[in-house]
């Protein structure tokens, strides 16, 4: 999941400059109990009775947005009864869609549409400064005397995000610098 959203908003962002990624989902979406609370935005949704509406709200073009929506559609195989939005019900679409989903993939057929605008955000950072094995920072001529990182300000994780890593990294290396520390007094 952590490799999906990465390489999406890499895509959105540097692959697209100046294009906007929209997330669309239909009126089932409604039926979901307190659903809010799993949106991420501050950003009200467009709202369309179809998708020719949808479409020129957007400035794109009708039969783009409608071939988007049917392969998404034709890639959505499970039987939708099957929907669980409090655990992973195992929904997939078909192989060849991207990004694939593994869950709660369920056809966009039923008005109102519903879209948001879809932004990269920097939630981890993906560079930092350079440390050595002692937690040491690095400088353009080696370890700068007695200055010492860990945790965020070292960067983070780059392609991949496996979850708890940034914590892991500070605890792993707060503990290897403050021993560093302690030993260079």
């Amino acid at each position: 999941m952590h490799e999906t959203w990465e390489k999406l908003a890499r895509d959105i962002h540097f692959t697209r400059p100046g294009c906007t990624a929209y997330a669309i989902l239909d009126a089932a979406l409604l039926d979901i109990p307190e659903y809010g609370r799993a949106i991420r935005s501050e950003v009200p949704p467009v709202r369309a009775g179809s998708m020719r509406e949808l479409a020129s709200q957007f400035g794109i073009p009708v039969p783009s947005l409608a071939e988007t929506v049917s392969e998404y559609n034709a890639a959505c195989t499970g039987d939708v009864s099957r929907f669980d939005e409090t655990r992973k019900d195992g929904l997939a679409t078909a192989p060849g869609l991207w990004p694939q989903k593994s869950n709660w993939a369920r056809p966009i057929a039923r008005a109102p549409f519903l879209a948001w605008p879809l932004v990269g955000a920097i939630a981890y950072t993906f560079g930092g400064i350079a440390t050595d094995a002692d937690a040491r920072v690095l400088g353009g001529d080696g370890p700068i005397r007695g200055l010492y990182a860990a945790g965020e300000i070292t960067g983070h994780f780059h392609g991949t995000a496996p979850n708890a890593v940034a914590m892991l990294r500070a605890l792993v290396f707060g503990r290897i610098a403050g021993r560093s520390a302690l030993l260079s007094v």
